[in-house]
Protein backbone atom coordinates (compact mmCIF):
# COMPACT_ATOMS: atom_id res chain seq x y z
CA UNK A 1 0.00 0.00 0.00
CA UNK A 2 1.21 3.47 -1.03
CA UNK A 3 -0.50 6.01 1.10
CA UNK A 4 -0.79 9.84 0.66
CA UNK A 5 -1.75 12.60 2.40
CA UNK A 6 -3.13 15.99 0.81
CA UNK A 7 -2.31 18.70 3.33
CA UNK A 8 -3.79 22.29 3.08
CA UNK A 9 -0.12 23.49 5.29
CA UNK A 10 0.34 25.68 2.50
CA UNK A 11 -2.70 27.53 2.56
CA UNK A 12 -2.93 28.29 5.91
CA UNK A 13 -1.99 28.41 9.47
CA UNK A 14 -3.53 29.12 12.76
CA UNK A 15 -4.01 27.31 16.38
CA UNK A 16 -7.28 25.09 14.96
CA UNK A 17 -5.18 23.90 11.84
CA UNK A 18 -2.48 22.65 13.74
CA UNK A 19 -4.50 19.67 15.27
CA UNK A 20 -5.18 18.83 11.86
CA UNK A 21 -1.20 19.08 10.81
CA UNK A 22 -0.69 16.96 13.55
CA UNK A 23 -2.72 13.95 12.90
CA UNK A 24 -1.25 14.58 9.20
CA UNK A 25 2.17 14.44 10.90
CA UNK A 26 1.18 11.07 13.02
CA UNK A 27 -0.26 9.59 9.83
CA UNK A 28 3.20 10.25 7.94
CA UNK A 29 5.06 9.01 10.98
CA UNK A 30 2.97 5.66 11.15
CA UNK A 31 1.48 5.02 7.77
CA UNK A 32 4.88 5.79 6.10
CA UNK A 33 2.87 8.14 4.32
CA UNK A 34 4.02 10.78 1.80
CA UNK A 35 2.96 14.30 1.93
CA UNK A 36 1.62 16.21 -0.69
CA UNK A 37 1.55 19.79 -0.20
CA UNK A 38 -0.50 21.81 -3.11
CA UNK A 39 -0.02 25.97 -2.72
CA UNK A 40 -2.81 28.48 -4.21
CA UNK A 41 -2.83 29.92 -7.59
CA UNK A 42 -0.89 33.76 -7.66
CA UNK A 43 -4.21 35.19 -8.52
CA UNK A 44 -5.97 33.37 -5.68
CA UNK A 45 -3.60 34.64 -3.15
CA UNK A 46 -4.11 38.46 -4.99
CA UNK A 47 -7.91 38.21 -4.95
CA UNK A 48 -7.74 37.29 -0.89
CA UNK A 49 -6.57 40.74 -0.38
CA UNK A 50 -9.74 42.52 -2.51
CA UNK A 51 -13.25 43.04 -1.13
CA UNK A 52 -15.33 40.02 -0.27
CA UNK A 53 -17.38 40.58 -3.69
CA UNK A 54 -14.54 40.91 -6.16
CA UNK A 55 -12.61 38.03 -4.41
CA UNK A 56 -15.63 35.46 -4.96
CA UNK A 57 -15.42 36.87 -8.42
CA UNK A 58 -11.80 36.09 -9.02
CA UNK A 59 -11.93 32.75 -7.31
CA UNK A 60 -14.96 31.32 -9.14
CA UNK A 61 -13.39 32.64 -12.60
CA UNK A 62 -9.61 30.70 -11.41
CA UNK A 63 -11.91 27.88 -10.52
CA UNK A 64 -13.59 27.19 -13.69
CA UNK A 65 -10.52 27.63 -15.89
CA UNK A 66 -6.79 26.36 -14.15
CA UNK A 67 -8.77 25.26 -10.26
CA UNK A 68 -7.42 27.14 -7.17
CA UNK A 69 -4.76 25.35 -6.56
CA UNK A 70 -1.40 23.63 -7.86
CA UNK A 71 0.59 20.57 -7.12
CA UNK A 72 4.32 20.11 -8.12
CA UNK A 73 4.15 16.74 -10.39
CA UNK A 74 3.09 13.45 -8.39
CA UNK A 75 5.60 10.58 -7.64
CA UNK A 76 5.74 7.42 -10.13
CA UNK A 77 3.23 4.97 -8.36
CA UNK A 78 3.67 1.38 -7.68
CA UNK A 79 1.30 -1.35 -8.25
CA UNK A 80 0.19 -1.60 -4.90
CA UNK A 81 -3.02 -0.09 -4.16
CA UNK A 82 -2.61 3.61 -3.75
CA UNK A 83 -4.43 5.62 -0.63
CA UNK A 84 -5.21 9.18 -0.55
CA UNK A 85 -6.38 10.83 2.49
CA UNK A 86 -7.63 14.26 3.30
CA UNK A 87 -7.65 16.02 6.48
CA UNK A 88 -10.05 19.29 6.33
CA UNK A 89 -11.88 21.55 8.88
CA UNK A 90 -14.93 22.36 7.08
CA UNK A 91 -16.24 20.27 4.04
CA UNK A 92 -14.69 23.34 2.21
CA UNK A 93 -11.68 21.55 2.57
CA UNK A 94 -12.59 18.99 0.26
CA UNK A 95 -11.78 21.32 -2.78
CA UNK A 96 -7.79 20.04 -2.16
CA UNK A 97 -8.61 17.51 -4.30
CA UNK A 98 -8.83 19.51 -6.81
CA UNK A 99 -4.92 20.07 -7.01
CA UNK A 100 -4.86 16.81 -8.67
CA UNK A 101 -6.11 16.21 -11.79
CA UNK A 102 -8.19 13.04 -12.90
CA UNK A 103 -7.33 12.27 -8.85
CA UNK A 104 -10.11 10.12 -9.10
CA UNK A 105 -8.42 7.72 -11.70
CA UNK A 106 -5.27 8.16 -9.82
CA UNK A 107 -6.27 7.01 -6.79
CA UNK A 108 -7.45 3.21 -5.65
CA UNK A 109 -9.23 4.44 -2.37
CA UNK A 110 -9.80 8.54 -1.15
CA UNK A 111 -11.21 9.51 1.65
CA UNK A 112 -11.75 12.68 3.54
CA UNK A 113 -12.06 13.19 7.60
CA UNK A 114 -13.53 16.55 7.91
CA UNK A 115 -13.75 18.14 11.42
CA UNK A 116 -16.71 20.54 11.57
CA UNK A 117 -19.35 18.61 9.06
CA UNK A 118 -22.06 20.49 9.58
CA UNK A 119 -22.08 22.98 7.33
CA UNK A 120 -23.50 20.71 4.50
CA UNK A 121 -24.12 23.40 1.79
CA UNK A 122 -20.28 23.74 1.22
CA UNK A 123 -19.28 20.63 0.71
CA UNK A 124 -17.83 20.45 -3.13
CA UNK A 125 -19.53 18.39 -5.89
CA UNK A 126 -16.16 16.09 -5.15
CA UNK A 127 -17.15 14.65 -2.02
CA UNK A 128 -19.62 12.79 -4.64
CA UNK A 129 -16.45 10.97 -5.34
CA UNK A 130 -15.42 9.49 -2.45
CA UNK A 131 -14.85 6.18 -1.33
CA UNK A 132 -15.54 7.50 2.51
CA UNK A 133 -16.57 10.36 4.27
CA UNK A 134 -15.62 10.49 7.95
CA UNK A 135 -16.67 12.73 10.76
CA UNK A 136 -16.35 13.95 13.99
CA UNK A 137 -20.13 14.74 15.11
CA UNK A 138 -23.13 11.95 15.30
CA UNK A 139 -25.56 13.96 14.32
CA UNK A 140 -24.89 14.78 10.75
CA UNK A 141 -23.72 11.29 10.18
CA UNK A 142 -27.14 9.94 8.12
CA UNK A 143 -27.96 13.37 7.27
CA UNK A 144 -24.44 13.25 4.56
CA UNK A 145 -25.21 9.75 3.62
CA UNK A 146 -28.52 10.44 1.97
CA UNK A 147 -27.15 13.81 0.46
CA UNK A 148 -23.94 12.34 -0.89
CA UNK A 149 -24.94 8.72 -1.30
CA UNK A 150 -21.46 7.34 -0.35
CA UNK A 151 -20.52 5.53 3.20
CA UNK A 152 -20.12 8.64 6.15
CA UNK A 153 -18.85 7.00 9.62
CA UNK A 154 -18.26 8.69 12.69
CA UNK A 155 -14.57 9.30 14.08
CA UNK A 156 -14.66 10.65 17.02
CA UNK A 157 -11.92 13.41 18.18
CA UNK A 158 -8.34 12.08 19.61
CA UNK A 159 -4.97 13.08 20.80
CA UNK A 160 -1.49 12.11 20.49
CA UNK A 161 -1.38 10.08 23.92
CA UNK A 162 1.69 7.77 23.25
CA UNK A 163 3.97 11.23 22.75
CA UNK A 164 2.22 14.01 24.36
CA UNK A 165 0.10 12.38 27.50
CA UNK A 166 0.91 12.45 31.23
CA UNK A 167 0.36 11.14 34.33
CA UNK A 168 2.88 13.16 36.20
CA UNK A 169 1.89 14.44 39.92
CA UNK A 170 3.67 17.38 40.50
CA UNK A 171 2.20 20.27 38.54
CA UNK A 172 3.07 23.67 38.50
CA UNK A 173 -0.07 25.59 36.86
CA UNK A 174 -3.37 25.68 39.27
CA UNK A 175 -5.70 26.64 35.98
CA UNK A 176 -5.35 26.52 32.15
CA UNK A 177 -7.80 26.93 29.66
CA UNK A 178 -7.06 27.76 26.42
CA UNK A 179 -9.80 27.69 23.11
CA UNK A 180 -13.30 29.67 24.07
CA UNK A 181 -14.59 29.92 27.74
CA UNK A 182 -18.08 32.05 28.59
CA UNK A 183 -16.50 35.89 29.50
CA UNK A 184 -18.36 35.73 33.04
CA UNK A 185 -16.23 32.56 33.65
CA UNK A 186 -13.12 34.19 32.29
CA UNK A 187 -13.46 37.44 34.50
CA UNK A 188 -14.17 35.93 37.70
CA UNK A 189 -11.17 33.60 37.31
CA UNK A 190 -9.00 36.34 36.65
CA UNK A 191 -10.31 38.20 39.97
CA UNK A 192 -10.12 35.33 41.92
CA UNK A 193 -6.61 33.96 40.98
CA UNK A 194 -4.90 36.33 39.38
CA UNK A 195 -4.45 39.68 41.54
CA UNK A 196 -1.56 40.40 44.25
CA UNK A 197 -0.86 38.13 46.91
CA UNK A 198 -3.19 35.17 45.26
CA UNK A 199 -0.68 31.72 45.30
CA UNK A 200 -2.32 30.58 42.57
CA UNK A 201 -2.31 31.04 38.70
CA UNK A 202 -4.99 31.16 36.54
CA UNK A 203 -3.26 30.56 32.83
CA UNK A 204 -5.30 31.87 29.89
CA UNK A 205 -4.11 31.02 26.75
CA UNK A 206 -4.06 33.83 23.51
CA UNK A 207 -3.87 32.07 20.27
CA UNK A 208 -2.00 33.38 17.05
CA UNK A 209 -3.62 34.46 14.55
CA UNK A 210 -5.41 32.93 11.50
CA UNK A 211 -2.57 33.03 8.35
CA UNK A 212 -3.84 32.62 4.92
CA UNK A 213 -1.40 31.65 2.59
CA UNK A 214 1.99 31.97 4.97
CA UNK A 215 4.93 32.78 3.16
CA UNK A 216 7.27 30.87 5.46
CA UNK A 217 7.07 26.76 5.03
CA UNK A 218 5.50 24.83 7.74
CA UNK A 219 9.31 23.22 8.92
CA UNK A 220 9.94 26.88 9.73
CA UNK A 221 6.69 28.22 11.11
CA UNK A 222 5.41 27.61 14.61
CA UNK A 223 3.03 25.44 14.29
CA UNK A 224 4.56 22.82 15.79
CA UNK A 225 6.04 24.75 18.62
CA UNK A 226 3.17 25.73 19.44
CA UNK A 227 1.39 21.99 19.54
CA UNK A 228 4.24 21.39 21.43
CA UNK A 229 3.86 23.88 23.72
CA UNK A 230 0.37 23.98 24.66
CA UNK A 231 0.54 19.95 25.71
CA UNK A 232 3.53 20.99 27.75
CA UNK A 233 1.23 23.29 29.58
CA UNK A 234 -1.54 21.01 29.87
CA UNK A 235 0.98 18.27 31.62
CA UNK A 236 1.29 20.85 33.93
CA UNK A 237 -2.14 22.04 34.61
CA UNK A 238 -3.68 20.69 37.78
CA UNK A 239 -7.11 21.93 36.02
CA UNK A 240 -8.32 22.24 32.35
CA UNK A 241 -11.68 24.44 31.52
CA UNK A 242 -13.39 23.23 28.67
CA UNK A 243 -17.01 23.97 28.26
CA UNK A 244 -20.10 22.49 26.51
CA UNK A 245 -20.38 24.50 22.61
CA UNK A 246 -24.01 24.91 23.64
CA UNK A 247 -23.59 26.79 26.97
CA UNK A 248 -24.55 30.40 27.15
CA UNK A 249 -21.36 32.44 26.36
CA UNK A 250 -20.20 30.38 23.65
CA UNK A 251 -19.74 30.74 20.07
CA UNK A 252 -22.97 29.65 18.26
CA UNK A 253 -22.68 25.80 17.12
CA UNK A 254 -25.66 24.04 15.71
CA UNK A 255 -24.98 21.03 17.97
CA UNK A 256 -23.18 19.49 21.54
CA UNK A 257 -19.94 18.93 20.02
CA UNK A 258 -16.95 17.39 21.69
CA UNK A 259 -14.31 19.12 20.75
CA UNK A 260 -10.43 18.66 20.89
CA UNK A 261 -10.06 20.22 24.17
CA UNK A 262 -11.69 17.54 26.17
CA UNK A 263 -9.66 14.68 24.61
CA UNK A 264 -6.17 16.88 24.93
CA UNK A 265 -7.19 17.49 28.44
CA UNK A 266 -7.67 14.01 29.41
CA UNK A 267 -4.74 13.06 27.68
CA UNK A 268 -2.48 15.13 29.74
CA UNK A 269 -3.99 14.13 33.13
CA UNK A 270 -5.25 17.09 34.78
CA UNK A 271 -8.88 17.13 35.97
CA UNK A 272 -11.16 18.64 33.16
CA UNK A 273 -13.73 21.15 34.76
CA UNK A 274 -16.80 23.16 33.59
CA UNK A 275 -19.78 22.35 31.48
CA UNK A 276 -19.89 18.78 30.00
CA UNK A 277 -21.00 18.39 26.87
CA UNK A 278 -24.89 17.31 26.75
CA UNK A 279 -24.61 15.04 23.72
CA UNK A 280 -25.35 11.17 24.53
CA UNK A 281 -21.71 10.66 22.71
CA UNK A 282 -19.87 12.45 25.60
CA UNK A 283 -21.56 9.86 28.08
CA UNK A 284 -20.28 6.96 25.91
CA UNK A 285 -16.54 8.35 25.01
CA UNK A 286 -15.95 10.16 28.94
CA UNK A 287 -18.02 7.84 31.24
CA UNK A 288 -15.46 6.98 33.54
CA UNK A 289 -15.55 8.65 37.26
CA UNK A 290 -14.58 12.05 37.43
CA UNK A 291 -13.95 12.12 33.54
CA UNK A 292 -15.14 16.16 33.98
CA UNK A 293 -16.36 18.24 36.83
CA UNK A 294 -19.35 20.09 36.60
CA UNK A 295 -18.92 23.48 37.87
CA UNK A 296 -21.96 25.81 39.27
CA UNK A 297 -23.66 28.04 36.85
CA UNK A 298 -22.64 31.02 38.98
CA UNK A 299 -19.07 31.92 37.83
CA UNK A 300 -18.40 33.47 41.58
CA UNK A 301 -19.65 29.66 43.38
CA UNK A 302 -17.55 28.26 40.43
CA UNK A 303 -14.54 30.31 41.66
CA UNK A 304 -14.86 28.95 45.15
CA UNK A 305 -15.85 25.13 44.05
CA UNK A 306 -12.55 25.53 41.89
CA UNK A 307 -10.42 26.78 45.03
CA UNK A 308 -11.91 23.94 47.13
CA UNK A 309 -11.11 21.41 44.67
CA UNK A 310 -7.48 22.71 44.23
CA UNK A 311 -7.40 21.84 48.45
CA UNK A 312 -8.15 17.88 47.39
CA UNK A 313 -4.68 16.74 46.27
CA UNK A 314 -5.96 12.95 47.11
CA UNK A 315 -8.92 13.47 43.86
CA UNK A 316 -6.45 15.36 42.01
CA UNK A 317 -3.90 12.91 41.71
CA UNK A 318 -6.35 10.00 41.34
CA UNK A 319 -7.76 11.82 37.83
CA UNK A 320 -4.36 12.24 37.07
CA UNK A 321 -3.90 8.90 36.31
CA UNK A 322 -7.18 7.93 35.74
CA UNK A 323 -7.30 10.59 32.72
CA UNK A 324 -4.18 8.86 31.48
CA UNK A 325 -5.09 6.03 31.84
CA UNK A 326 -8.72 6.07 29.69
CA UNK A 327 -7.03 7.83 27.20
CA UNK A 328 -4.58 5.20 26.68
CA UNK A 329 -7.29 2.76 25.81
CA UNK A 330 -9.61 4.39 23.68
CA UNK A 331 -8.47 8.28 22.71
CA UNK A 332 -4.79 8.31 20.78
CA UNK A 333 -5.31 9.49 17.50
CA UNK A 334 -3.58 6.06 16.38
CA UNK A 335 -6.80 4.21 16.87
CA UNK A 336 -8.70 6.51 14.82
CA UNK A 337 -6.62 6.14 11.99
CA UNK A 338 -6.74 2.39 12.48
CA UNK A 339 -10.99 2.63 12.29
CA UNK A 340 -10.46 4.60 8.71
CA UNK A 341 -8.72 2.28 7.36
CA UNK A 342 -10.20 -0.77 8.26
CA UNK A 343 -13.15 0.76 7.26
CA UNK A 344 -12.08 0.81 3.74
CA UNK A 345 -10.57 -2.27 4.06
CA UNK A 346 -7.19 -0.97 4.03
CA UNK A 347 -4.15 -3.06 5.89
CA UNK A 348 -2.75 -1.36 8.81
CA UNK A 349 1.11 -0.36 8.12
CA UNK A 350 3.88 -2.26 10.79
CA UNK A 351 4.51 0.91 12.25
CA UNK A 352 0.86 1.46 13.34
CA UNK A 353 0.34 -1.95 14.74
CA UNK A 354 3.72 -1.39 16.49
CA UNK A 355 2.26 2.02 18.27
CA UNK A 356 -0.83 0.42 18.64
CA UNK A 357 0.60 -2.08 20.79
CA UNK A 358 2.45 0.22 22.99
CA UNK A 359 -0.46 1.83 23.65
CA UNK A 360 -2.02 -1.32 24.67
CA UNK A 361 1.36 -2.33 26.61
CA UNK A 362 1.53 1.00 28.90
CA UNK A 363 -2.40 1.14 29.64
CA UNK A 364 -1.86 -2.26 31.31
CA UNK A 365 0.97 -0.85 33.05
CA UNK A 366 -0.40 2.12 34.52
CA UNK A 367 -3.67 0.78 34.90
CA UNK A 368 -2.74 -2.09 37.44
Amino acid sequence: MNLFVLSSRAICSSVFWDTVFELENIMVQTCNAQLLIPSARDLVQWSSKLPPLANRIVRKFVKSTTGLYELPPLPDFSDKPNVLVLIGISGADIELLSSIPKWRQRFDVVIAYVFDSWGTEIFPKSVYKLDHLFVALPEVVDKLKSMFKIPVSLIPFGADVLDQGSYQVNRSIDITSFGRIPEQYHGAFIDKFNQPGSEQIYYKSTPRALQEFPKISYEKRKDEEDTMLLFHILRLSKITLAFDTRYPGMRYFPYSFITLRWFYGAATGGAIVGKRPTTPLMDELFNWEDATIELPDDPQKSVEFVAELLQDTNRLQSIYKRNYVESLARHDWRYRIQSMLEAVQVPLPHVLSEELLQLKMLHKKWSQ
